[in-house]
């Protein structure tokens, strides 16, 4: 039986518990996925921290789109493990899963390069609880 880990800081860690993932179109169960505590969602969130702070925080905007735009080249050489994968666990026909879901999420890592590689600096202005106004500014890391 296949046993789904968290990754957390660059490696698989498992929960305290698990849970059956289980095809709906056929009741079987695919896999184990280890289901994630508060400590561990805790510790995701300052791995998070720690990369911000650490190499992926010091990448450029370029080097950031190109590892995001990998990823999605990465799911269409996949391409048909992801749609097996995504029937099995939602139990939607191959077609869908092949015509719009795994293409999908290989366009979001794609939009998600475009939007950061695009994005300027931007403000707005929005009312404080005083009824002063403050500007927030939308930066991105050049």
């Amino acid at each position: 039986m296949k046993c789904i880990q968290n990754y957390i800081d660059g490696e698989f860690v498992a929960g305290k518990r698990q849970f059956a993932d289980v095809n709906p179109a056929d009741g079987t169960v695919i896999a184990e996925v280890s289901e994630a505590d508060e400590d561990l969602i805790d510790r995701a969130v300052q791995s998070a921290r720690k990369a911000l702070s650490g190499e992926w925080g010091r990448l450029s905007v370029r080097e950031r789109a190109a590892r995001l735009r990998k990823v999605a080249q990465c799911i269409e050489s996949r391409f048909d493990s992801f749609v097996a994968a995504e029937v099995a666990d939602t139990g939607k026909p191959i077609s869908l899963a092949s015509r719009l879901d795994v293409p999908r999420a290989a366009a979001n890592f794609r939009v998600f390069a475009d939007v950061i590689s695009t994005a300027g600096l931007e403000s707005f202005q929005t009312e404080t609880p005083d009824g002063k106004t403050a500007l927030i500014y939308a930066v991105r890391n050049p």
